[in-house]
């Protein structure tokens, strides 16, 4: 498989476990349930996930390299997605040291951020790369 095709897979994981957790969370709150391994184990794949987004992001922009330099909105989807990156890594230290608040606000934010780099994505993608109506 061309390395290039690993980026649209994996990053549908990193919006898909951090949003789920978001509605755990949430779910947690609102029925007044402590934190538990569930939360912990949704935490850290989030994490994972969104890290391997950024990961698979770099690898898969190198064989295009030449034809992304002139979409003027990768520059910001390459920068938002590295910040993501360490951003949801300081998440699960957040999680680690059990600041709750911080953490859900951190979280919603995260997600939200995470919807924009989907939707810069697929402006790349279908609008510059592809070219679908």
């Amino acid at each position: 498989m061309e390395l290039i095709k690993l980026h649209p897979p994996v990053v549908h994981f990193a919006i898909a476990f951090p949003a789920f957790l978001l509605v755990v969370d949430m779910y947690y709150r609102i029925t007044k349930r402590e934190l538990d391994g569930l939360h912990a184990l949704l935490t850290y794949l989030s994490v994972l996930a969104v890290v391997g987004g950024s990961i698979s992001g770099i690898i898969a922009h190198e064989p295009v390299e030449k034809l992304l330099e002139s979409i003027s909105i990768f520059k910001y989807h390459e920068a938002l997605g590295l910040f993501l990156a360490l951003y949801f890594l300081a998440l699960g230290l957040v999680r680690f040291y059990k600041k709750r608040n911080l953490f859900t606000i951190m979280l919603l934010i995260g997600v939200l951020l995470l919807f924009l780099q989907g939707w810069m994505g697929g402006v790349v993608v279908y609008e510059h790369l592809i070219k679908t109506p």
